[in-house]
């Protein structure tokens, strides 16, 4: 069963969901083989705000992965989290499986049934696994 999936997304929003997705996704990759592409995606006002914040939040996951024996590319980025997450970040690294929380650290998002999630769920081109 190796192999099966090569380029992993596991974008996190600092919810304690994402976090568990996060490390259900490292394990994954350990079995797999896969490579691990970890996002934190931002609305593009906060460019700036708490950016140290964010820096060390993926981090300190990125050295969760490299004690786990799996090497990264993290990164920040900016724009509508839905459609970087289902269309752009897919395309640009070739992902071909999202792991993800079913619900994110926004209040609203909680109200609405993890709305990034549904989103994601109806219109990635790749696979897509929901942690709870």
């Amino acid at each position: 069963m190796e192999d099966i999936y090569q380029n992993i997304l596991l974008p996190v929003d600092g919810s304690q969901e994402s976090i568990n997705a996060f490390k259900q996704g490292i394990q994954q990759a350990k079995l797999w083989g896969s490579q691990v592409f970890l996002v934190h995606v931002l609305p593009k006002d906060d460019k700036g705000l708490y950016i140290e914040e964010q820096n060390s939040f993926l981090t300190a996951l990125e050295n969760y992965a490299n004690k786990q024996g799996i090497h990264l590319h993290k990164e920040i980025v900016y724009g509508e989290p839905r459609t970087q997450i289902a269309d752009k970040l897919i395309e640009r690294w070739d992902i071909d499986l999202i792991i993800m929380g079913a619900t994110g650290k926004s209040g609203l998002a909680k109200m609405l049934v993890g709305s990034v999630t549904s989103y994601i769920l109806r219109h990635a081109k790749c696979d897509v696994i929901i942690s709870r």
